[in-house]
């Protein structure tokens, strides 16, 4: 058998070309390859955004904003940031309890006791326990419990005493006892001298009593033994005042101040919210997140930037350039929330506190009144005037409230008396007897809106035959046309209207009613009587209500709209980041 051929290993040609092929191909591949783009490299990931920028308008002056002083749109927001209470307001300006730090209890109606309770693990910022002995001083600051002091008509002390000087006044009708305190229970109880629409809006919790104890110079319990045993103030025969309690008044008064052209210690800020003072600087604050915090508000975000901006303009410009992520910009134009959008912020807009009313005064004629508000379109005034931002927006429908108090506004106005939204040309005209009348209205020139309405109610006037014109110096206005800010209470709003123009055939005593009730329900609906008189004597006619606007950032979830001026979006602790 002869293996010679089949067991040579020599290739033959042609099997030796097509190697030789084979291998010029694998080279080339190679070369190929070295020519030829690399893989990309996988793009790092970004890192998760923790913190955010809110923009408000003006200076921080100081860490007591409710101080006569130190009550100013830039120190309440950063209030709002750092300062726990036992209940908030929401979007709307309803009262929300914090459960989170303690609880308020009605425990009877008449006399009206009130319970207030600390859970015993809350602790300050700089580890101080949170006790009712702050709440104790909380009351003594708000109650005004031992002033003795008598004012001038501009509201100067010209005898006794003023201790606390707060930016909201002593209210007559919240006059308390002095508590009682049952620290086996941890509560503080209040007994008011008759009972108050608004117990539940009083949250007591204010500085830190030990803060204001070193700050004044004394010590806690010297501060705590004064208020609990000093007498009560009487204005009829004021006294020496007490040195622990002024002490303690003038730390509280301008003791949280800052000095203009200084900076604030972080460490000297303390506060029962979520965030301390990280760093301050001439127009930033920086907060962060505490660990210590125990209550209900604990944020999502790690840290959050508070920056302070000279004007409306260099905030909006700073929402544009993407340096701030939430904002409260106020009333906007249409050109500027195109702006805003165009840059890619969110627009949120809705109504505020701040209502436009044209009150007459109280030497009106009944006829000339009754005239002027059949003659007012009023729906064709709002859609003129709010339409082109807000286009939902409806006439004023109640001299107390508006649509900021959401489902509070919309209960009042059911029932209670406000005429129609439109013209009656023909019944104003037989109002006046087919008669000519003037009615002269004082009105601020300066603000834009009054100056656009105001020239509409001269061309609605004229055709019930009124000649509406701008009063002169010289002149007693029959109607004002103004501004007014509305609060959140119905008992404090009620208060407020009644005390200008003219009031209805029992509005007083309906006030006195409301002032009384405990239950919101009962207020709401003597409320609503309130309103039905005011509009049965024709006592003014209710407008609109300026527009506001919460602007944020692009991806920045759980910011809600603000129907408060100038204040923060409510519920930060649900405030997140762009992804």
């Amino acid at each position: 058998m002869h293996h010679g051929l089949t067991d040579d290993p020599r290739p033959t040609r042609r099997r030796g070309r097509r190697a030789r092929l084979l291998a010029l191909l694998a080279a080339a591949g190679v070369v190929l390859a070295g020519c030829s783009a690399p893989e990309p490299a996988p793009a790092p990931q970004q890192e998760a955004r923790t913190s955010l920028t809110v923009g408000v308008v003006g200076s921080l002056t100081s860490f007591n904003a409710a101080s006569a002083t130190g009550s100013t749109p830039a120190n309440r927001a950063v209030s709002a940031l750092l300062d726990e209470n036992l209940g908030s307001l929401d979007g709307d300006l309803q009262v929300v309890p914090n459960n989170g730090l303690g609880r308020i209890t009605r425990v009877q109606g008449d006399p009206l006791k009130v319970s207030y309770e600390l859970f015993s693990d809350r602790v300050w910022s700089d580890g101080t326990p949170v006790t009712l002995d702050d709440l104790l001083f909380g009351w003594a600051v708000t109650s005004h419990f031992f002033d003795d002091a008598t004012y001038d008509a501009e509201g100067n002390v010209v005898s006794g005493t003023r201790y606390f000087d707060t930016a909201a006044p002593a209210d007559p009708n919240a006059r308390t006892s002095r508590p009682i305190l049952d620290r086996a229970d941890d509560t503080l109880t209040l007994t008011y001298d008759s009972p108050f629409a608004d117990w539940n809006r009083q949250w007591l919790l204010d500085r830190p009593v030990h803060v204001v104890a070193q700050r004044a110079g004394v010590s806690v319990e010297d501060l705590l033994t004064a208020i609990l045993t000093a007498p009560e103030g009487d204005p009829t025969a004021p006294v020496e005042p007490n040195p622990v309690l002024a002490a303690a008044a003038t730390a509280w008064n301008t003791g949280f101040d800052i000095a203009a052209g200084s900076t604030p210690d972080p460490a000297s800020v303390v506060s029962a919210g979520p965030w301390t003072v990280a760093e301050a600087t001439a127009d930033t604050l920086q907060l962060a997140r505490r660990d210590s915090y125990q209550g209900a508000h604990f944020p999502g975000l790690e840290g959050l930037t508070v920056r302070f901006f000279p004007d409306r303009a260099a905030q909006l410009s700073a929402l544009e350039a993407g340096q701030v992520d939430i904002a409260n910009v106020g009333d906007v134009d249409v050109a500027e929330q195109k702006t805003l959008t165009d840059a890619g912020l969110t627009v949120q807009v809705g109504p505020t506190t701040q209502t436009l009313h044209l009150r007459f005064g109280a030497g009106t004629a009944s006829d000339l009144r009754q005239a002027m508000t059949l003659a007012t379109d009023r729906a064709s005034l709002v859609s003129e005037v709010l339409g082109a931002v807000r286009p939902d927006a409806q006439p004023l429908q109640s001299f107390l409230s508006s649509p900021a108090t959401g489902e509070l506004y919309s209960s009042l106005i059911s029932g209670n008396g406000a005429p129609g939204t439109g013209a009656d040309v023909d019944g104003a005209r037989r109002a006046l007897g087919d008669r000519a009348a003037v009615l002269r209205v004082a009105y601020d020139g300066t603000d834009d809106v009054s100056a656009m309405v105001f020239s509409r109610l001269v061309s609605m006037g004229a055709r019930a035959g009124i000649a509406v014109r701008a009063a002169t110096p010289e002149d007693t206005p029959d109607a004002t046309l103004s501004w007014v800010g509305e609060d959140e209470s119905l008992y404090r709003s009620a208060r407020d209207r009644l005390a200008e123009g003219i009031d209805g055939p029992n509005t007083d005593e309906l006030f006195d009613e409301l002032t009384v009730h405990t239950d919101p329900v009962d207020v709401l609906g003597e409320a609503r009587e309130i309103d039905r008189s005011l509009f049965s004597v024709y006592a003014g006619v209710p407008l609109l209500e300026r527009t506001g606007a919460v602007a944020t950032a692009a991806g920045v979830g759980g910011v809600g709209y603000t129907s408060e001026p100038d204040g923060i979006p409510p519920a930060f602790w649900t405030w997140s980041p762009q992804p």
